[in-house]
């Protein structure tokens, strides 16, 4: 049975994922889409947690994680396979003490996308994340050689803080990648922005409420080319990024065929 520990929040916490994180790209190489630092140890709100580092990796292909699990191993994971959660990999480093533990899925799996909105959100409502960095040291102290009755004290709690999560607006948007075949080339559409300092950008647009991602980009995609009728449109990965200015955007990327344009516009 292993011993319930709670550390307070050490910024150390990310340096160690930064470092485990070159490790297992080094590992999953082209098949690696996304991996993020999740849970507590990602979160400095909180205050308090389990040093126990949680990465989540989106794969391009979740079949081929097997073909991984030797190199895994190799680095201190025990194969844990589902492990109780369908779609998922799952490996643990540490043993009885344990230090990491690492969820692969399919990339862009809603599973992704929910450890990611539960992060942001906590980091954007200190005051919840406080409460639970409490709860936390009152349920260790109340079951020090007991994880079990640990997690399952807490469960009701983080269920409540994630339905919280999935219902806070974060601000949506879709990109496009627009291309096109000339002379077996594909080429890219791009645009210089009127604000010079804003570069070399591809079009994109902000999600509306009700709307899917993939009916804005149509939609987004017309009005910033007024190019429209595309015959093929791709879903390529969506991710979570944080603004300058601290405002989280969820960011869907898609690709639309096209099979004639013109080379320039105004």
């Amino acid at each position: 049975m292993r011993n319930t520990i709670i550390r307070k929040w050490t910024s150390d916490w990310n340096k160690l994922y930064e470092e485990e994180a070159r490790r297992l790209k080094d590992i999953f190489q082209e098949e690696l889409i996304q991996i993020y630092h999740i849970g507590s140890t990602a979160i400095p709100t909180i205050g308090y947690a389990k040093p126990i580092i949680d990465i989540v990796i989106g794969l391009s292909n979740i079949d081929k994680t097997v073909l991984y699990d030797e190199k895994m191993c190799q680095l201190g994971y025990e194969v844990r396979g589902e492990n109780g959660i369908t779609d998922r990999r799952y490996y643990t480093k540490g043993g009885h003490n344990r230090s990491h533990h690492v969820h692969i899925y399919r990339a862009g799996h809603e599973n992704i996308n929910k450890h990611l909105q539960f992060k942001y959100y906590l980091m954007n409502h200190p005051e919840q994340a406080r409460k639970y960095g409490q709860l936390k040291i009152e349920l260790a102290t109340k079951f020090p050689d007991d994880t079990s009755s640990y997690q399952q004290a807490k469960e009701s709690f983080v269920t409540g803080l994630m339905e919280e999560a999935q219902e806070w607006s974060i601000i949506k948007k879709s990109y496009g990648y627009i291309t096109r075949m000339t002379e077996a080339e594909t080429q890219i559409l791009v645009f210089q922005h009127p604000v010079k300092k804003a570069g070399i950008q591809i079009p994109k647009g902000t999600v509306k409420h009700r709307e899917l991602p993939v009916d804005a980009v149509k939609r987004e995609m017309e009005e910033e080319t007024g190019l429209s009728n595309f015959p093929d449109i791709h879903y390529l990965i969506d991710d979570f990024w944080e603004n300058d200015d601290g405002v989280i955007h969820h960011r869907y990327f898609y690709r639309l065929n096209i099979d004639e344009t013109q080379d320039e516009w105004n």
